[in-house]
């Protein structure tokens, strides 16, 4: 399974706790997350991997496990069609 980071020329700023924006610095497109976009935003730039993140969601969250992990991985789908994330088949997020 593929691991995700962000891309380096992606910047990212918290608007408050359910609000951040992305900025594409080569594309020079912004991307504004809910609060749900931001947790994952968060988690994935500090390394976690999809079945992490959706971990976290059902703690933060009323959602199953499963049912979260689907959304984290549509949701990093998007990101990366976006070009706002990279794959990496190492395993390691962020390497």
């Amino acid at each position: 399974m593929d691991s995700y980071r962000s891309r380096p020329d992606v910047v990212s700023t918290k608007i408050d706790e359910k609000t951040s924006v992305l900025l594409h610095l080569e594309a020079q497109q912004y991307y504004s997350l809910n609060e749900t976009g931001t947790r994952i935003w968060d988690l994935l730039t500090r390394g976690h991997d999809a079945q992490a993140i959706a971990v976290a969601m059902t703690e933060d969250w009323d959602v199953s496990r499963g049912k979260a992990l689907r959304s984290v991985r549509a949701f990093l789908q998007t990101l990366r069609e976006a070009n706002l994330v990279e794959t990496t088949s190492d395993g390691i997020a962020g390497s």
